[in-house]
């Protein structure tokens, strides 16, 4: 692994908050719409900040003393994996919800057996067919197609207001995901890869961050003396 100088360390704890800023945002609009699934939002985007804080967090300690922690490192996923899982099927309630189209009880049961599905494919890809790496590829689609599913959702949602320019953003940061995964396959990847790597990363977060602002002002409830006057 290249050694990271610190700076380039600290930079990537600004992604990680903008992430915050962006899944708490998204979970206030969850409970504006369907609140019976806010715990589940904020679930899951409690274990995807968790994950890239242990990401930032290996890479910052690796700067600082020279140590690898490598369970640090290897914790971005295994947290990542259901959280995505969470916060997708609580956004498909959101957004039914707001387009007027009822929402199951006990969304919880779905999100839970996209997780169980995961955990299992991983452990037996890891343990039984002792696949190197085994339990990465199952939990990679599980973030893959949680992300995926959350972007479009919330996509639908800001066009379903006629929303372009919040639509947008959250396309953006779409994406840079896709963007960045060319230059996270580069081996071996020079320093001024990193910065760029981290640069374009901080550019998506930041537009998720603004869009996930303007979707919860945009749906929050009127407060009662202003609902009144609106009547």
């Amino acid at each position: 692994m290249l050694d990271f100088p610190l700076r380039l360390a600290l930079y990537n704890f600004l992604p990680v908050a903008l992430t915050g800023v962006a899944l708490w945002f998204i979970s206030r609009y969850v409970a504006d719409q369907d609140p019976a699934n806010h715990r589940l939002a904020l679930l899951g985007g409690g274990l995807i900040l968790a994950g890239g804080l242990s990401k930032a967090t290996w890479k910052l300690i690796a700067a600082a003393t020279g140590s690898d922690l490598v369970w640090l490192a290897t914790a971005l996923f295994p947290l990542m994996a259901p959280g995505f899982a969470l916060l997708a099927v609580a956004l498909w309630g959101a957004v039914r919800r707001q387009f007027g189209r009822p929402v199951p009880a006990g969304l919880w049961r779905v999100a839970a057996l996209l997780v169980l599905v995961a955990c299992v494919a991983a452990a037996l890809r890891q343990w039984v067919f002792a696949l190197p790496r085994g339990w990465f590829l199952p939990l990679l689609i599980l973030v893959s197609l949680g992300n995926l599913t959350a972007s479009a959702l919330l996509i639908a949602a800001a066009l379903g207001r006629r929303r372009w320019g919040t639509a947008g953003l959250f396309a953006v940061n779409l994406l840079m995901i896709f963007a960045l995964q060319p230059i996270a396959m580069m081996n071996p990847k020079t320093l001024a890869m990193h910065w760029l790597e981290q640069s374009l990363t901080v550019l998506g977060t930041a537009c998720f961050a603004l869009a996930a602002y303007q979707q919860w002002r945009l749906h929050r409830p009127s407060p009662p003396h202003l609902a009144n006057v609106k009547a």
